[in-house]
């Protein structure tokens, strides 16, 4: 969780990846099952936020032949036991945005759709994703599978905003909010190169940065920027497929204005 949230918010890598990419497919291979109803057949106890026939990531199970649920139950209350058995949206989205960030796509949509399909308006509210209660907070945690599939980077007093596009990457476009303001990013790349539009649809942004990602196998090539129209001068680095653009002064877009980027 920890490592997922540090993706969120900008801080980059702070837990070894061969270990956490471990730990996320272990609840890849493990935990998630397109069918609740066996587990929860043989381990009863918990609350049916997912019922048989129904998807989902469980909280825990027992691969391993020298542990059992028993054992698991310890010296606490009976109640508490029955958490391991449960499907808690909070938690599987958590998980969800975590694999995407960690390039694991499909594994986390997987996930991702499990909670959606349980909560389509044939079986229940889709506004009341619950989870210990009504219309529980935790599930808020699915704005990070969003942010994961943009890869979105922003820092708002250093005026720097950055995509990652990790679904349809070859066409892509989505929203993104700012301090100020909110727009869309979107972008088409392939083998003749990458252009990027950056447009504010209400408020405004001030950028001194801007990263992108260049397409796969693709060097960074002759770069031009625009902003509503205007060229901008501006010094550039690439950091593995990572292109970041630094102005040589602060670029601001009102409402209705755009920031296009051309690499060929």
């Amino acid at each position: 969780m920890g490592q997922g949230w540090a993706f969120q918010v900008g801080l980059g890598r702070v837990f070894p990846e061969k270990e956490t990419r471990s730990a996320l497919q272990s609840l890849w291979r493990y935990n998630f099952t397109p069918d609740v109803g066996p587990y929860r057949q043989v381990y009863k106890p918990g609350r049916w936020y997912a019922m048989p026939g129904e998807a989902g990531l469980l909280m825990c199970t027992f691969p391993r032949s020298d542990w059992n649920y028993d054992q698991a139950k310890g010296k606490g209350a009976e109640w508490a036991a029955g958490y391991f058995n449960e499907c808690m949206n909070g938690f599987e989205y958590e998980v969800a945005g975590h694999m995407i960030w960690e390039g694991m796509v499909t594994e986390g949509l997987a996930v991702t759709r499990a909670v959606h399909d349980r909560y389509h308006p044939s079986r229940r509210n889709p506004w009341n994703e619950v989870e210990c209660g009504d219309h529980y907070a935790r599930s808020m945690a699915s704005y990070g599978i969003f942010l994961a599939a943009c890869g979105f980077d922003y820092h708002g007093p250093e005026g720097h905003l950055g995509f990652a596009p990790r679904v349809r990457p070859e066409n892509f476009k989505a929203a993104f909010t700012a301090a100020e303001g909110w727009g869309t990013f979107s972008q088409q790349a392939g083998p003749a190169g990458l252009n990027a539009q950056v447009t504010v649809q209400w408020g405004k942004l001030r950028l001194r940065s801007l990263s992108v990602e260049l397409p796969k196998g693709y060097p960074s090539g002759q770069v031009k920027v625009l902003a509503n129209r205007h060229p901008v001068k501006c010094d550039q680095s690439t950091t593995g497929s990572r292109l970041t653009l630094a102005f040589d002064t602060w670029v601001e877009l009102q409402a209705g204005q755009m920031l296009e980027v051309t690499v060929v």
